[in-house]
């Protein structure tokens, strides 16, 4: 089997009874899956194998069943967030060279007047009749889907994921992670995002089922539907995760019988993990690091183990080391990823491929490893801060200052100067009734950093500009 839609069929033969998705109050059987999936795919005759086909649906069924149908046609799959700006669709829209877009009846509004000619058709008006006579494109194409990285940087480029990559990368998620075909998946990500996405194929290579949500706004909601179907696994950013903690003191008579909680790398507060390690009795909580060009690159199983910082390590084929001037993978490099689940290239992006050499991808994130060959996040290349020679990475300051009890967050930038290139600015947020002032900021600050690590500006925020994920968008305080 060399497509993902290989697996998804042999489920539907395997398990064509039970239950593949909820959402809401509508229900499918993988049969009942499987053949929505034919019949889309047979919607789509009239174009070529391998053409694009852009999907602009929030999570739903109808993503589920129009993904796995554009591959079930031999087709590539483009995934655009619905809440992106009509600007970044257009570009979106005009790089991926998409011959057709399925929307939904919600969103079909921001897709009116795009001067990129391609069809746009809303979901329910596809002609989706089942019958005996399929006949969809069954010509092999090694890409399967298209994502646009949006990740904490401005330029964002289209990154073409393989049927290898993702079997490979599943196969991995399911052998690290122990998923089943017993297990009951909660899943308030985006499908249109590689989190979201990976946990959907994981399901459906194992005949498990998945419970999909709209979103994580309501964490409350996210709770009743654990309880409500029993389930064995969430998978939540980390935003959601303190939010769970926040709001609902109560969350370990939800959380408590869950065999599962995977998150992802984005920054998870110590405490954060101590918590849930104390509500998931029978359970673990785990962590993963990966881009969308090299998913699920390193896995982490929190326990008892004081790592609690740490991503984890390789697992599985992937191979991970730091490229440093001291070749010294105990101090601080760029993070290098080489295995099966890395791209190949980017989509039509030369300038973007140079950061692939001899199949190991540079992903611009520092990091080192202990003793014991796990991983430590230290920051981005792109973040470092050049204060006249000396290299300072933001997450120093910033470790220092979010120690301070009236500091809920806080986050370092590099400001010009005339004289040393560079100064250390820092946006902060204080918690809720602080009266912390900016000079006792920097008396603390002076007290525990090195003379050139010390901030000169110093200014507070009410929120940090986020992208959907809880990521901080840097490049938007400069």
């Amino acid at each position: 089997m060399n497509k993902i839609i290989d697996f998804f069929f042999k489920i539907v033969d395997n398990y064509p009874d039970k239950l593949a998705l909820i959402y809401e109050n509508e229900k499918l059987t993988y049969k009942e899956l499987g053949d929505r999936v034919n019949a889309l795919s047979n919607s789509l005759i009239e174009l070529k194998p391998g053409s694009v086909v852009s999907l602009f649906l929030e999570n739903s069924i109808d993503f589920v069943i129009s993904y796995l149908g554009i591959l079930n046609a031999g087709m590539i799959a483009h995934l655009v967030p619905t809440n992106i700006t009509n600007e970044k669709i257009k570009q979106q829209l005009e790089i991926a060279n998409s011959k057709f877009v399925i929307s939904s009846k919600f969103s079909i509004h921001k897709l009116q007047n795009m001067s990129h000619q391609c069809k746009i058709v809303p979901f329910t008006e596809l002609n989706l009749q089942t019958n005996n006579s399929l006949k969809t494109n069954n010509v092999y194409n090694d890409i399967a889907y298209l994502i646009f990285t949006s990740g904490t940087t401005a330029e964002p480029k289209g990154v073409s994921i393989t049927h290898t990559n993702t079997i490979f990368t599943t196969n991995n998620i399911i052998n690290v992670l122990k998923y089943t075909e017993s297990d009951i998946h909660i899943l308030p990500l985006p499908l249109s995002h590689s989190f979201g996405l990976g946990c959907l194929h994981a399901s459906l290579f194992i005949g498990s089922t998945l419970v999909l949500l709209k979103n994580a706004t309501n964490t409350l909601d996210i709770l009743n539907k654990i309880q409500i179907h029993n389930a064995t696994t969430l998978a939540a950013v980390p935003l959601t995760l303190n939010k769970i903690l926040k709001e609902h003191l109560n969350c370990s008579d939800y959380l408590k019988n869950l065999r599962l909680i995977i998150t992802n790398s984005t920054s998870i507060p110590v405490n954060t993990v101590k918590n849930y390690r104390r509500i998931l009795q029978q359970g673990f909580l785990a962590t993963y690091y990966g881009l969308t060009e090299a998913s699920r690159s390193t896995f982490m199983i929190f326990d008892n183990t004081g790592k609690e910082t740490s991503v984890g390590k390789p697992f599985g084929g992937v191979t991970v080391k730091i490229q440093n001037k001291q070749s010294d993978e105990l101090d601080v490099g760029e993070i290098l990823i080489k295995g099966k689940n890395v791209i190949q290239n980017y989509w039509n992006n030369p300038e973007a491929d140079k950061k692939i050499i001899d199949n190991w991808l540079h992903t611009g994130d520092l990091g080192h490893k202990d003793s014991e060959g796990y991983l430590y996040l230290d920051g981005r290349m792109d973040y470092i801060i050049n204060i006249a020679g000396e290299k300072v990475i933001p997450e120093e300051v910033e470790e220092v200052v979010r120690v301070l009890i009236d500091v809920d967050d806080v986050v370092a930038i590099g400001v010009k100067n005339e004289m040393y290139g560079e100064m250390i600015k820092i946006y902060v947020k204080r918690t809720t009734n602080s009266e912390i002032t900016k000079s006792q900021i920097l008396s603390h600050c002076i007290k525990n950093l090195e003379s050139h690590k010390i901030p000169r500006e110093i200014e507070f925020l009410q929120e940090f500009p986020r992208n959907k994920f809880g990521k901080i968008e840097r490049f938007k305080l400069k």
